[in-house]
């Protein structure tokens, strides 16, 4: 799934930053660039994230979005409530259900 996953967010360019400001492989928000801006109702959205120059590293962005990715997981109980939480807002389950069923693909 996780191949799947960067294939997904970054085509596999580990230099890839979206529109949005995320960086890398797997498409992480930093806490700074555009994303510093971004603010949740209890203040900026991804101040305890890695900054952006730690995130193009591949290796650390892997790394750090597969804990990402794993944490939702367990706190929302399953991997398409996992991945509905780590993908973009506002698709609903589309991104979750696509990752799965290209997952699903390649099995």
């Amino acid at each position: 799934m996780l191949a799947v996953l960067i294939f997904w967010e970054s085509g596999g360019d580990q230099n890839a930053v979206s529109s949005d400001g995320a960086i890398g492989l797997m498409q992480v928000m930093p806490r700074d660039g555009i994303a510093a801006s971004f603010q949740c109702p209890n203040g900026p959205c991804f101040v305890n994230r890695p900054t952006m120059e730690e995130l193009k590293d591949p290796n650390f962005n892997v790394e750090y979005g597969s804990k990402m990715l794993a944490g939702l997981i367990n706190k929302y109980g399953s991997v398409r409530e996992g991945l509905l939480h780590y993908g973009p807002m506002y698709v609903g389950y589309s991104y979750a259900d696509n990752i799965q069923k290209m997952t699903d693909l390649i099995k």
